[in-house]
This record gives C-alpha cells, structure tokens and sequence, in this order.
C-alpha cells in the first residue's frame, strides 16, 4: 500500500525532463545512486521512487533500481516539482588557459582548487570561475558541472577539458569511454624500488568500512587500469608517468598506493614522507616541503570531435612540483621547462 501512495504523489507533480551522459565518474553505478549523484535536489529514496514510477529512462528504456549504467549511456530523469535552478556565483580567478577554440577549453588547473561545487565548496571552485568568464558551455553534465567532461582531485594540478557545446561533450565524453584518450601524469612515489615499467589491472570500488576512499582489493564489475614507466629514482623516492587507461576516482593514487609505492603528500591512500631519519637528510626536507600530492595532469591527447585533428594539450608543472624536480631529480630539468 505505501508504494502504491508514494507513487500516487509522485503522478501528481509536475516534472521537468532533463537529460545527462553518462560519464567515466558514474560507470558501473547502481541507477538509483547515479540519479541522486546527477541531480543533486533529490535524494537516493526519491530516484527509486521516480524508477518505479517509469520517471528514469536509460537510453530509451525503463530500467530497474539495481541496474548498472555505463559510461556513454543517456539518463533521462523526470524531476519532480523541479525548484528554480540555483544561480551558480561568479567568482573570479585566473582560468590558465593553455588551449582554446571555438569548441573546446584546455586549462592548467591550480593544485588546491576545487573543480565543481558540492557540499562546503559553493563558490570559488573552478566552475565558479568558468561562470565569470562568460563562456558558453554544455549543459550535459548537469547544472552544476557546466562543460566538464572529467574532473581532476582537489590537489592534483594539471590539464582538464571543458566543451562548450553539447556535441564536442558527447565526442569527448565518447572517447573517454572508448579509451581514445590517452592520458599522461607526473607522479613522485616513494620507494626506488618500483619497476621500470608496468601495468596495474584491478577490480575497483569502494573501499568497505570508509566509503571516502577507494581501493583495487575489492569484488566488481568496475576496472580499473594503469600503466606506468619509470623515469628516474634516487634513495628515496622515483619519478614515474602513470597513465590511466580507465578513469576511476583516485584511480592512479589507489594503484601506485597498493603496489607498494604510495605518492609523495598523499595522507589518504599511504605515508605520505619518507620515515623520521631517512638519508639523504636535505632530500627528506625537500620532500616534506610538498604539501600536496604530488600528482600531475602533465598531459592529454585526442581527437577533436568536429575538426576530426588530433591534438596533444601539455600543462606545464606549477612552482611546487618544479621546486620538487629541481631538488630532488636535478637530470630531469627539461620537464620543467
């Protein structure tokens, strides 16, 4: 009886449609927690009760609570009584543009800047700072994430792709999924003892007990991928290039974490600094000086969806990650220039 009246209300809202990509970020989600991630004025309890009222469609179809969407699918959701979008403020900040065309955005995204708003973080993130640019961009990653098409860390520097046009999301967005992208970072991990070159094939998931965090030691039907290439080491620590060939949240610091290797600065997924006493002494000090994770979007290359060119955007690494390079791999100076 209490579905047959949740239900009943729901029949009479009013709706309004909107429609979204699936994404790398959401593939492999249970519908229900997918809808209440994209549309952020309703609850998990609320997604359940619009798919069974045939409110959620998957690329054309109705499909239960539990099933598994796939990056490149479409979700159409019914929104009940959708209230006024929210205004997203201005803010205003240096974008670091490093490629732009008519359809397309490349940025150097800062270390410390937050890419879109969500809980405690409503204004001065990087979509804040696309707003006051006064850009068009796609709409297809919902109201609140203008143009994205991936999302970098908090912490993490590097480049990060912004379409401004539906059609160049959805080319992009395509590739993505396809693994037609190929993906570089810049990486300082501890331990020289990781091998020149590999590949780090996982399930992935939540981990259980702190679903903050993530990790490649679970059961599921989401992989994970990464490969990765040594470039130098000292006593310490080595400097490699991870590439992800899928693109799991905190896919390449769980990865290089469970190998044994966690990255310099992350406090979330290993120690962080090399132990209390570790020698060389000024090469531990420069270490600790990295304040973050030491993780860098150092490159991206595609094929733009309407010239059909392939182009590779690099971002230059920021003051920190140079001070790094300059201090502790001093025969790697030509990354920085």
């Amino acid at each position: 009886m209490e579905t047959g009246v949740q239900q009943a209300q729901i029949s009479e809202n009013k709706f309004q449609e909107e429609q979204f990509l699936i994404g790398e970020a959401h593939d492999g989600w249970r519908l229900d927690m997918c809808v209440a991630a994209l549309v952020p004025s309703i609850s998990r309890s609320t997604a359940q009760k619009l798919i069974e009222a045939d409110r959620v469609l998957v690329d054309g179809r109705k499909r239960a609570r539990g099933y598994r969407v796939a990056a490149g699918m479409t979700v159409r959701v019914s929104i009940p009584e959708a209230p006024a979008k929210r205004e997203l403020t201005p803010s205003a900040g240096e974008l670091n543009i490093i490629y732009e065309d008519d359809d397309i955005l490349a940025l150097n995204k800062r270390p410390g800047l937050v890419v879109h708003p969500g809980a405690g973080n409503q204004s001065g993130t990087l979509v804040n700072q696309l707003i006051a640019s006064g850009r068009t961009f796609s709409t297809l990653g919902g109201p609140d994430r203008p143009g994205l098409v991936h999302r970098l860390d908090k912490e993490t520097s590097g480049v990060i792709l912004i379409a401004k046009s539906n059609a160049v999301h959805e080319g992009l967005a395509r590739q993505f999924k396809d693994r037609q992208v190929d993906k570089k970072y810049l990486a300082v991990v501890l331990g020289p003892s990781i091998a020149d070159h590999g590949e780090i094939v996982s399930d992935f998931g939540r981990r259980p007990g702190d679903r903050r965090q993530f990790t490649g030691k679970v059961s599921s039907n989401r992989k994970a991928i990464t490969r990765y290439e040594t470039l130098a080491r000292t006593s310490l620590v080595a400097l490699v290039v991870a590439q992800p060939l899928t693109g799991r949240t905190h896919q390449i610091r769980v990865h290089l974490s469970e190998l044994g290797h966690p990255i310099i600065g992350d406090r979330v997924y290993g120690r962080a600094y090399p132990r209390p006493g570790s020698r060389p002494e000024s090469e531990a000090a420069s270490l600790r000086q990295m304040t973050r994770h030491a993780l860098h979007a150092w490159s991206v290359a595609f094929t733009h969806p309407i010239t059909g060119q392939r182009l590779e955007i690099t971002a230059p690494l920021p003051r920190d990650f140079k001070h790094l390079i300059t201090t502790v791999f001093p025969g790697m100076l030509h990354l920085c220039s």
